[in-house]
């Protein structure tokens, strides 16, 4: 059996997302600020990604 030869280039160019975490604008936060903004940055890259997010319950402690 003859091995396949790869392709020279990918099919679609590969991109990926850079996100800096220590913007100038995120250092003025507070921890407590910088936290709701990294949390609901998680939640929107779960939406985009198609993971449904468990819903937070105090019931469940």
């Amino acid at each position: 059996m003859k091995a396949l030869t790869p392709p020279a280039t990918l099919p679609m160019p590969i991109q990926q997302l850079s996100i800096p975490f220590d913007a100038p604008q995120m250092r003025g936060l507070s921890d407590a600020e910088r936290s709701a903004v990294v949390t609901r940055l998680a939640t929107l890259l779960m939406a985009a990604a198609g993971v449904a997010a468990k819903e937070a319950s105090d019931d469940e402690q």
